[in-house]
């Protein structure tokens, strides 16, 4: 086993967006709403949605082939599989567990992050410190959502968010042009009633009633969560900045959870960023959830992005309330 406290870098990225685009038309008639409404208010055109034989574990590993291509890392090789996300195909066993069996990672350790829509950042922060520490040389860290399962698409506070889709990334041991610099994380307790699913779970499972009252789905209180994800994510970016030794002028892409436009462009005036410096791509795959970074990190590199060796900034925010951050470069 490697020696503890060496450096842990990105060795790969993968995304997988299922093929069915739900557009604006279809769910502005199911919302009660116009397609101007939802463009106006969220800055989302289409989403992607999964069909009945596309879970999170089928999800999850066609974008950590795709990782595990890009890094060159066999999965038997992986000390580590973490899934991020707020839709497991079932409550137990981990999806991690059964992404490890499509893989054929018999030698990684397995488990699931439910930390809201920050998930992945927070198993990108587990994943570092466990390969710091000499638990290994190779990581995957992957985030996925079947969103489309828990959204209440007649509610117009809700239905036009979210999509479904997973992002995943193989972490290494060793130098690298994407080294992990630092990372942030966040909770705020006080706000966990702010973006929840009301039942569903071990305090009032299924029944009738619950499904009558469509109580397992999704319910947001949208106008309580903006100022907190704005303000929280431009300080939680502030604080992983600084760990770095770096300003914000120095970050050649910023990398935000992809919760909503309007957030995004709070976060651009909060920090004064440069707007074309920081990537967006809700408005074709909507909200999904854990895997938004992962998925527009893996964009963002397939399409040259982060080639020029400025370092790279993620931010995220999700329900509990979560937040955290990472640079890497």
């Amino acid at each position: 086993m490697a020696d503890p406290a060496g450096p842990v870098h990105l060795a790969g990225t993968g995304a997988w967006l299922p093929p069915r685009v739900l557009g604006n038309a279809e769910v502005a008639a199911l919302a009660g709403v116009t397609e101007e409404w939802i463009v106006r208010r969220t800055g989302i055109q289409a989403r992607r949605v999964a069909g009945d034989d596309e879970g999170a574990a089928v999800m999850s590993a066609h974008a950590a082939r795709a990782a595990l291509g890009a890094s060159g890392i066999p999965a038997e090789s992986l000390a580590a599989i973490i899934v991020a996300t707020t839709t497991p195909d079932h409550l137990t066993p981990p999806t991690a567990c059964e992404l490890q069996a499509a893989l054929g990672a018999w030698g990684a350790a397995c488990f699931d992050v439910e930390a809201g829509f920050a998930g992945w950042i927070y198993a990108l922060v587990l994943a570092d410190s466990l390969l710091r520490a000499g638990r290994g040389d190779a990581a995957l860290v992957v985030g996925v959502e079947k969103l489309s399962t828990v959204t209440d698409r007649a509610d117009p506070s809700t239905g036009p968010l979210f999509g479904d889709g997973a992002g995943a990334a193989v972490l290494a041991r060793g130098s690298g042009p994407r080294t992990v610099r630092s990372t942030s994380w966040w909770a705020d307790g006080r706000l966990a009633d702010a973006l929840k699913r009301p039942a569903g779970g071990a305090l009032r499972p299924f029944d009738a009633r619950v499904l009558e009252e469509r109580s397992h789905l999704l319910r947001m209180e949208g106008t309580k969560l903006f100022k907190a994800a704005v303000r929280t994510m431009a300080q939680q970016a502030q604080a992983a900045l600084s760990a770095a030794g770096l300003a914000k002028e120095d970050v050649g892409l910023v990398v935000p959870h992809q919760a909503n436009l309007r957030i995004i462009e709070g976060l651009v005036k909060e920090m004064e960023l440069d707007a074309s410096r920081v990537y967006v791509n809700i408005d074709r795959f909507g909200n999904t959830g854990a895997a938004t970074i992962p998925i527009a990190l893996d964009e963002a590199v397939r399409a040259g992005r982060a080639d020029d060796g400025a370092p790279l900034l993620l931010v995220s925010f999700g329900a509990g309330a979560t937040a955290g951050a990472a640079v890497l470069g």
